[in-house]
């Protein structure tokens, strides 16, 4: 329900912001050229009429709105903080502005104003965050005098029910207010008001009252399916709203979503990476910036390949197989940095300190990781990405997917060059469950900005390592 009023809310606001757009461009445009005509500020275009810009209105509407939301600023659960707000709108309009100017310049007969297109970029964001000020101000105010308020008893004082009431304390807009909880067990807190079984006389007693309850949230264990099915049974006897979110706290709900199969909700707790727009952008940048590397570092790419080729016998690339996404093979590409036959004899085994298996120049590839260049073909391939767990060998995947907690779930996202754990200097024969705590957490807190950094640390302290050998 709460995500349900957000996404109501988030969807007024984009049709708003359509209109302050709208109202942005005209008026930059009657400030420009009819408040202060004379200004004169580098080599600005002759006078034009308003019908002139009105032509490209709906284009910068459709523009603008698409950059928006695909930038998350109308997510229904983001946080609804000043600072979060402001920073949001602020990183949505600049984008957009930069979309709607690269766009126009294609025009070459239609020379628009940059003093404009400046007024319309310090218009559309400051009028956006004062109407959403001003929202929340009269919102804020209507909840203070007790108005829309939603009474809410939540059934179940475990790790579900306090994350509901923090929810509702994160969204005070919202107008959700805890009146207490019901619990078997944890009965020791200010705001316990009885046991379960006391849901019928405290349902019934605030209907009879100036304050009925508005929501009952079970947030019970599943194992408690007979005590909720009672519970349901009771409260649908009443007029309280009734709400089941099952507390899942006892599995590991790392990239786990709800969807329905007609109708029926499923729950996915161990689930494939979504395609979002986000996921789209990061595979423009692997193949961006993996084509932009391949191209400057062709000569050197050269040099090593010749380095590797006059150090020993045998083919400049190493090829092995490696477990990517959702379990798929592929041969990840390496310079050549050990003789041909080196594991014929021991068979697949981690490389170690002062071992003396790889060659003078590979030795040297390996301290400084320029053995790993031409993995950035397996990127443009599609096989890896810039950023991401390392891929591992499957005969050593085979042991430790029985012996290390979660490891299955590294694959399920597209495995990198670089990635959380190796600039934490998790890398080479070091722990390996340490390595995975570090892939888990990139995982549950993926985004674009991460990976920039991920990728500028790997410039600071990602290739020589202490580990790399």
């Amino acid at each position: 329900m709460l995500q349900e009023q957000s996404r109501l809310f988030q969807r007024l606001l984009f049709f708003l912001d359509a209109g302050i757009i709208a109202v942005a461009w005209i008026l930059a445009y009657y400030t420009r050229f009819e408040l202060f005509p004379a200004i004169n500020f580098l080599t600005l275009p002759e006078w034009l009429p308003l019908s002139a810009y009105m032509e490209f209105l709906p284009w910068v509407l459709i523009l603008s709105m698409g950059v928006f939301w695909a930038s998350g600023l109308y997510v229904p659960d983001r946080a609804q903080r000043l600072s979060s707000l402001i920073y949001a709108v602020s990183k949505a309009i600049l984008i957009g502005i930069l979309a709607v100017t690269a766009s126009l310049s294609f025009y070459a007969a239609f020379n628009f104003s940059r003093v404009h297109m400046v007024l319309f970029g310090l218009y559309t964001p400051t009028m956006m965050v004062l109407l959403r000020a001003l929202l929340y101000l009269v919102i804020k105010r209507g909840r203070r005098r007790g108005k829309y308020i939603r009474r809410v008893l939540i059934i179940g004082a475990g790790k579900v029910g306090e994350r509901l009431r923090t929810a509702f304390e994160q969204y005070p807009w919202m107008g959700f207010e805890t009146i207490g909880f019901l619990d078997d067990f944890r009965t020791d807190f200010p705001e316990w008001l009885g046991n379960t079984d006391q849901l019928a006389n405290i349902l019934d007693e605030a209907e009879n009252s100036t304050s009925p309850v508005d929501y009952v949230y079970i947030a019970l264990p599943i194992a408690a399916s007979d005590k909720i099915q009672r519970i349901v049974n009771e409260a649908s006897t009443r007029l309280a709203h009734v709400c089941l979110v099952p507390d899942l706290f006892q599995f590991d709900m790392m990239n786990g979503r709800v969807s329905d199969i007609d109708g029926l909700p499923v729950i996915h707790l161990v689930d494939e990476t979504p395609f979002e727009f986000n996921r789209a952008v990061k595979r423009l940048v692997d193949i961006v910036f993996s084509g932009l590397i391949l191209i400057f570092l062709f000569p050197l790419l050269i040099v090593i390949a010749l380095a590797v080729k006059l150090s020993s016998s045998g083919p400049i690339y190493y090829r092995q197989t490696r477990m990517g996404l959702n379990g798929k093979k592929f041969e990840m590409l390496k310079f050549r940095s050990m003789p041909v036959d080196a594991e014929k004899e021991t068979g697949a085994v981690w490389a170690k300190q002062d071992e003396d298996r790889a060659t003078k120049v590979g030795s040297l590839l390996r301290r400084t990781s320029l053995d790993e260049l031409p993995q950035f073909i397996n990127v443009l391939k599609g096989d890896m990405s810039i950023v991401g767990p390392r891929p591992e060998r499957p005969v050593f995947i085979d042991d430790f997917r029985n012996r290390v907690p979660q490891y299955m779930l590294r694959h399920k996202m597209k495995a990198g060059i670089t990635g959380w754990a190796q600039v934490n200097g998790w890398r080479g024969n070091t722990s390996i469950s340490k390595r995975i705590e570090f892939d888990i957490y990139y995982i549950r807190n993926w985004s674009l900005r991460l990976d920039l950094k991920i990728m500028l640390m790997t410039l600071g302290r990602g290739f020589v390592s202490d580990n790399a050998y």
